[in-house]
């Protein structure tokens, strides 16, 4: 089963009409990218916001971490990998970076579980490391905590992993993971970001299109078993998805339930989660899966949703309903129709060509420049590492690839609108990312500004 199958609602136990009500809460929020929704290991709903769309792949953010966990476990059947072996072991080249005695007590099982006894996460440390070695940076690192102690997120130490994945098999989890995890779901992983090292930074970093992370789910609440052959080594699996650690000094209710080997628990299941709002949600007791793209600030909140207007609409012990054509026709139209909004205002072409200088700006943007055609305009900006452009539709969506500051050329969208006489906004959707952006262009004070809908690791284009 390469590709996941498809039913109603009803065929699988979940009025449809329960599901509308969850997407109409859901798109409240601000702002959903992608949702899948399995039960019984059919895909009963799925929608994309426009631009987003199934063939294009996500940024997961921390939801990498649940497959560098993965690597680990297949590590552990395959090479009789020990958990409990000290990490510095694993690079005795960099022992005598070693400041702090206790970091030989670090073991692979307390990164598994965020408990190295850093106070902080480590990775502004490790990328401001001068030569680019990420684990002479984590292993040189003073601790607060008793190895073991003491849950604190630590995506430095997620890297870690990777670094002993490729330490130990000569490959970066990516590669590892092939033939193991993704060539039998039928998932062409996107690209894993690594440090200067080339080592995949484990933590963040890769990209999934929606389908894989609802594979990758569906995986997991089948007990790591595809197509009647067991993947994933079952005690691992096991180990990973159940509470290894307390963590109830987080605040939000979903983020203090435990946690795993790079799993959350929930209310309801456990969760591989990454910033903005990427998850991978396995709920056994419902036997259902869910995979989720967005943007969110509000983490909590899409889980809320979940917990309070999904799973009480569904009666566990019903394993079809009668068919709703109606109520499957309206949601089927819903989710046909999702779509991020364009960018709202007077579409007349108006305007013209005009160059602005810019002050000196840590993105190195030397002028910007706009100019208009018929029914759209660009924006271009002269950079110190070449030009930039932006093209935007007056009422529709154009498509672009920039990269400014980022790591890699992205793929984004670009709408524009007058809001006054003078005043032009382009909405930017990098559709491959939870980011989105607003460029204010005002004609009367000469000035081009931008906002963001999140900072989060998202280049500063210092032109405000």
């Amino acid at each position: 089963m390469k590709t996941l199958s498809r039913s109603t609602p009803e065929s699988v136990g979940i009025p449809s009409r329960t599901i509308l009500e969850t997407l109409n809460r859901l798109t409240q929020l601000d702002s959903l990218n992608s949702l899948m929704i399995l039960r019984h290991g059919h895909v009963c709903a799925e929608g994309w916001w426009a631009p987003y769309s199934p063939d294009i792949g996500h940024m997961l953010f921390s939801l990498s971490k649940s497959f560098t966990s993965m690597a680990i476990g297949f590590l552990q059947a395959e090479r009789g990998l020990n958990l409990h072996t000290p990490l510095y072991t694993f690079f005795p080249e960099e022992s005598s970076f070693l400041s702090d005695p206790r970091m030989r007590e670090v073991t692979l099982r307390h990164l598994l579980t965020m408990s190295s006894g850093h106070d902080h996460c480590m990775m502004a440390e490790m990328e401001n490391e001068p030569d680019g070695d990420y684990v002479k940076a984590f292993l040189s690192s003073r601790l607060t905590y008793e190895p073991g102690t003491h849950f604190v997120y630590n995506s430095g130490a997620s890297y870690m992993l990777s670094a002993v994945v490729r330490k130990v098999s000569g490959e970066n989890p990516r590669e590892y993971l092939l033939p193991r995890l993704f060539e039998p779901l039928g998932i062409v992983p996107g690209i894993w970001e690594s440090c200067p090292r080339g080592t995949n930074f484990g933590g963040w970093g890769f990209n999934l299109k929606t389908e894989d992370l609802a594979k990758f789910a569906q995986l997991l609440l089948d007990d790591g078993k595809w197509d009647g052959r067991q993947l994933i080594p079952l005690s691992y699996l096991h180990a990973a998805t159940t509470k290894q650690i307390d963590n109830s000094m987080n605040g939000s209710p979903d983020w203090k339930l435990g946690y795993g080997y790079q799993f959350w628990m929930n209310q309801h299941g456990y969760r591989g989660d990454g910033a903005c709002g990427q998850y991978a949600i396995v709920i056994p007791e419902y036997d259902m899966a869910i995979a989720v793209t967005s943007g969110l600030s509000n983490m909590q909140s899409i889980l809320t949703i979940f917990w309070e207007t999904l799973l009480p609409g569904i009666r566990k012990e019903m394993d079809t309903l009668p068919e709703d054509p109606a109520g499957w026709k309206l949601l089927k139209d819903r989710l046909s129709s999702l779509s991020i909004p364009l960018a709202s205002g007077d579409t007349a072409r108006r305007g013209e060509p005009a160059t602005w200088m810019c002050p000196e700006n840590d993105a190195g943007i030397r002028s910007v420049s706009v100019s208009f055609g018929a029914n759209d305009c660009t924006l271009e900006f002269d950079t110190a590492n070449g030009m930039e452009k932006i093209h935007a539709g007056f009422g529709f969506n154009c498509d672009n690839l920039t990269r400014f500051r980022d790591s890699l050329p992205r793929r984004c969208a670009a709408s524009a609108a007058w809001k006054t006489e003078t005043l032009l906004e382009i909405h930017v959707c990098n559709y491959e990312t939870p980011f989105r952006d607003v460029y204010h262009v005002d004609f009367s004070s000469r000035k081009v500004t931008r906002t963001s809908n999140t900072n989060f690791l998202h280049p500063d284009l210092g032109l405000s």
